[in-house]
């Protein structure tokens, strides 16, 4: 995967929606985000995700706080590293503490606004929030089955594709369950359908809201990018095709717009936000 173009300039604005183009993989993001970040001596908060003792130390990072209220607290051996158990919207971190912010496949699973204002406190002048993240709910997998167990395995939404393209968007729940019930057994449609609509997990929020959220976070936005590019096959279980229905992107974000009341689009599913504290 190519790896995105640098950043801009502070307060300048770069906002795509690109077919690819964005790294994907878990080491293609740290890389990006190390070419774009003076590591050595740094203090580095990270929302969500937890860095190797071995990567700290080969950057020479200062200190790297991971804040993850689903990993234990403690500190690597070396000091280098260590986890606060804690939201990210309840930064447990004192004001302008932190160089940089470092963030992969967390924002769909958080209150944006309440984490970027812990951002906004915690990041020394000029320091830079870089936030990879999908799939968000503008996607076509946006439902994200994830963190979901049925019959004593957890459901991957890149292994286990149950649900139809789009399925959170353009189905109601009753439609949803019962096209699932005509492939599936009883518990696991209903528990689909549960995921989908009542679960948790992810935020629901569309692609403009992550950017209306920035753009009100007192935070200079440096560069937004978003990609369609779905990296896995969807295979369907066998549907009664009377129930399966087809829609387009297009179709949807006429739709959404309307429920809405204001303009959505659809398919943004890996996006990129690289945000930068004001210089007062």
């Amino acid at each position: 995967m190519n790896a995105p173009a640098p950043a801009a300039g502070a307060g300048a604005t770069a906002l795509t929606a690109a077919t690819g183009g964005l790294a994907l993989s878990e080491d293609a993001v740290f890389a990006d985000f190390a070419a774009r970040v003076p590591l050595a001596g740094a203090h580095v908060v990270e929302i969500g995700g937890s860095l190797s003792e071995n990567l700290a130390e080969l950057h020479g990072v200062g200190r790297w706080t991971s804040v993850d209220p689903n990993r234990p607290a403690g500190a690597g051996p070396s000091g280098r590293t260590e986890v606060v158990r804690a939201r990210a919207e309840d930064m447990p971190l004192p004001d302008a503490s932190a160089d940089a912010v470092f963030s992969s496949n967390a924002f769909q699973f958080i209150d944006v606004t309440a984490t970027l204002a812990q951002v906004r406190r915690v990041l020394r002048p000029g320091g830079l929030l870089y936030a990879h993240f999908g799939p968000i709910w503008s996607a076509v997998d946006g439902h994200q089955l994830e963190y979901v167990s049925y019959e004593g395995r957890d459901l991957l939404f890149w292994q286990d594709t149950l649900l139809p393209p789009w399925a959170h968007l353009a189905y109601d729940r009753a439609e949803l369950r019962q096209l699932l019930g005509t492939a599936l057994p009883d518990d696991l449609a209903d528990l689909l359908v549960w995921h989908v609509y009542d679960s948790a997990t992810v935020n629901r929020l569309f692609f403009e809201d992550y950017v209306e959220a920035v753009l009100h976070s007192g935070l200079d936005l440096v560069e937004a990018r978003a990609s369609h590019h779905l990296d896995y096959e969807l295979r369907l279980p066998a549907f009664d095709p009377q129930h399966l229905r087809e829609v387009t992107p297009a179709e949807l974000a006429a739709t959404w717009t309307a429920r809405r009341g204001r303009p959505t689009r659809v398919g943004a599913r890996d996006v990129l936000l690289v945000l930068r504290q004001p210089i007062e």
